[in-house]
């Protein structure tokens, strides 16, 4: 909380008139809460590595399964690596999602459980920079997630990568965690406002997941959810990944989440400063 504190009173750095610039007082309030998260992390190595373990694990079901699944070959699986290539991204992409929306909700439910975000609110900064400063942490890991696990998939459990566009890769990675974000960012001000952010997060995992071709091509659904598979920044992120990673076309994808992490990023900063201006009405920034 000092660090926050610190962040908005830092002297020679006020604009004329003694008052600093919003811009500026904001982005030392992400940067403060950036540095809060990764120092309270660093002793989390042990839960780092079992969830590390746990997602190989799961990575290791996939490939026997793939061992034994010939898929249609109208299925819209395509390329050498076959269903477990497909499926490896799909996993990969979810740990994204999942970093993005679940652990961010979990992030802002401890913060008003334990009075953090009250405090954090009546600093004089704005709202919005809240919500990009309490999701920066998880930004970062869902990256660094990302990245080791794609690592092992090249390095240890044969993903076929000799074609792959490793600049482009890291591209769609970065645009896939700014496209996923503003859903959690939405979350976090229905749980500041209303509560039950949790199982909405799961909820939305799940959906976006299944409509975004995470386990299977979206073709294989019926056609009545192509147009909403058609407009999902998920949908477009994962499309992106896996052409990255086989060396195919990425920059349509990577244009099409530009776009829409520009659009989608402030209107759910936006909902967040709302929700937080609700809650502090109705007295609930702080929940037990």
């Amino acid at each position: 909380m000092r660090r926050i504190e610190a962040a908005v009173a830092v002297p020679g750095t006020r604009a004329a008139g003694g008052v600093p610039p919003r811009w500026r007082v904001a982005g030392r309030a992400v940067v403060a809460l950036l540095r809060r998260d990764l120092a309270e992390r660093r002793g989390l190595r042990v839960p780092f590595l079992l969830d590390l373990v746990f997602g190989v694990l799961n990575l290791l079901v996939f490939l026997f399964v793939s061992r034994v699944l010939v898929p249609h070959p109208g299925a819209g699986i395509t390329g050498s690596g076959g269903y477990f290539d497909f499926v490896a991204v799909g996993i990969v992409f979810l740990l994204v999602l999942q970093s993005a929306t679940v652990q961010v909700v979990t992030r802002v439910t401890a913060e008003q459980r334990d009075g953090m975000l009250e405090l954090c609110a009546a600093q004089p900064v704005p709202g919005w920079s809240l919500a990009l400063g309490l999701v920066a942490y998880p930004f970062a890991f869902a990256l660094l997630r990302a990245g080791l696990y794609l690592g092992l998939l090249a390095g240890v459990l044969g993903l076929r990568v000799d074609d792959a566009s490793w600049p482009g890769v890291a591209v769609m990675l970065v645009l896939a965690a700014l496209c996923t974000l503003p859903f959690g960012i939405t979350l976090m001000g229905l749980t500041v406002a209303v509560g039950y952010g949790d199982p909405a997060a799961r909820l939305l995992v799940v959906a976006l997941s299944f409509l975004s071709g995470t386990y299977f091509p979206v073709s294989a659904l019926p056609g009545v959810l192509q147009p909403v598979c058609a407009v999902l920044p998920t949908r477009a992120a994962l499309d992106g990944l896996r052409a990255a990673l086989a060396g195919g076309d990425w920059g349509r994808a990577a244009v099409v989440l530009a776009g829409a992490a520009a659009v989608l990023l402030p209107l759910s900063a936006g909902v967040f400063d709302r929700a937080l201006w609700l809650a502090r009405r109705r007295g609930i920034l702080t929940r037990d």
